[in-house]
């Protein structure tokens, strides 16, 4: 996988995260966010680099699959666009605006 993708994917967790199981979380937490090796998972959880790898998998297209239904990512990008066209154009009031909501988007 490519970092480009793997980039995607810890996006994608963060925002679609709660939809995979506990364990399938720990192990996208592990692989993307603390850059585990897939056979230090294994050696943590006791399982092969194998099965890391097929969890990792389904957890991968879980996430792909609600972002292409769901397409937060991609609006969310959009929104921030957008706010700052809005902050650029509009004025110290609209700047102030546009930065609650990219604070919204953010938090």
């Amino acid at each position: 996988m490519e970092k480009r993708d793997k980039l995607y994917i810890g996006l994608y967790n963060d925002y679609y995260g709660a939809l995979l199981t506990d364990y399938q979380r720990e192990l996208v937490d592990m692989y993307y966010n603390q850059d585990m090796s897939l056979g230090e998972i294994a050696e943590a959880h006791s399982i092969s680099p194998q099965g890391v790898s097929d969890t990792l998998k389904r957890a991968e297209r879980t996430l792909i699959e609600a972002e292409r239904k769901l397409k937060m990512v991609e609006k969310s990008d959009m929104l921030r666009k957008i706010l700052d066209e809005i902050a650029l154009s509009g004025g110290e009031k609209a700047a102030q605006l546009a930065k609650r909501a990219r604070d919204l988007l953010d938090s």
